[in-house]
């Protein structure tokens, strides 16, 4: 009997070994997005901020404020009634989002936002001081998890993903059946928010804003000097790919890539206009809208192997 118990233990021992071994070898998954750097949109407001477009579960866009100094991601009363978040549970003070798409392709799963009206919101809407409806802000649970560039002379930031997860606020405790308070944080940022409304009955409110989609291509391009390498044939193959466009990645299964785009290619025209750098080429693909086509001149290839190519992409649906 003694031996048979002892036999048993070591049994369990080694059990209980190998799944520890397994759990240490057997990390959680991580997030594909790590490491990668997505180039965002922004629009700069006349109060000198920056609104981004989003998508929250599939629906959307939005714009929402870039501010590191909100604790966390808020969505508007009124967006999230759009959306059809449905509020949190009884006791809880965060509503679970699936998923939140950030225009140029970031994308983060199952976070937490507020569903509230913030001060930011209730006041720069009300006396219209963006020029622009703000939907919902970023806070530091969504940037902490990248590392943002801000050039004022572009038109773009870079956020790259971090292997990050900040904190939440936490949220107070409350004896069961109280009214759930809201973080420290949170109540700071609505101190203002009645005297931002008695404010908006002096100078009046906005006209709503009418969104519009952007034409999706699914491309990301530099100057050829930024990314890629121009030909490395004789005086004239090099001349001819030191202005344009240099591909650098195109979007699996976007309309550029069904189109045949490719990484390094050399966009020389679109719809007929000449591009030399970024900058020429904007002007003709900011009014581009989902189903429109772009039609492009691309050269190809290096040295004497130099082909041009024309291919025209249908735009898909973007922010």
């Amino acid at each position: 009997m003694t031996a048979n118990l002892r036999r048993l233990g070591a049994a369990l021992a080694a059990t209980a070994l190998a799944l520890t071994a397994a759990m240490a070898f057997d990390p959680p998954a991580r997030d594909p997005q790590v490491g990668r750097s997505f180039r965002v949109p922004y629009r700069l407001t006349d109060t000198n901020h920056f609104l981004v477009r989003v998508r929250i579960n599939g629906k959307g866009p939005f714009n929402f404020l870039v501010d590191s100094g909100a604790p966390a991601l808020f969505v508007s009363t009124d967006a999230a009634k759009k959306i059809g978040l449905k509020p949190p549970d009884a006791g809880d003070f965060w509503t679970p989002v699936k998923r939140l798409d950030i225009e140029g392709g970031a994308r983060l799963s199952n976070v937490k936002a507020r569903v509230e009206d913030p001060y930011q919101l209730v006041g720069m809407n009300a006396l219209g001081l963006p020029g622009a409806t703000i939907d919902g802000i970023l806070g530091f649970t969504i940037l902490g998890r990248y590392r943002l560039e801000i050039d004022l002379t572009r038109d773009r930031m870079t956020w790259t993903r971090l292997d990050s997860e900040p904190r939440e606020p936490p949220v107070p405790r409350t004896r069961p059946g109280d009214k759930v308070e809201a973080p420290l944080g949170v109540q700071a940022m609505n101190a203002l928010g009645p005297l931002a409304k008695a404010l908006s009955f002096l100078t009046g409110k906005q006209p709503p804003e009418q969104i519009h989609l952007r034409g999706f291509l699914g491309i990301e391009w530099s100057a050829p000097g930024e990314g890629g390498h121009p030909g490395d044939g004789g005086a004239a193959a090099k001349a001819a790919a030191s202005s344009g466009l240099r591909i650098r990645r195109v979007l699996a299964g976007s309309p550029a890539d069904e189109a045949g785009l490719r990484a390094d290619d050399l966009v020389v025209r679109i719809n007929g206009q000449a591009v030399e750098r970024p900058a020429s080429a904007r002007p003709i693909l900011a009014d581009v809208e989902p189903g429109d086509t772009v039609a492009l001149l691309v050269r190809r290839g290096s040295g004497a192997d130099i082909r041009e190519l024309r291919l025209v992409i249908k735009a898909g649906e973007g922010l």
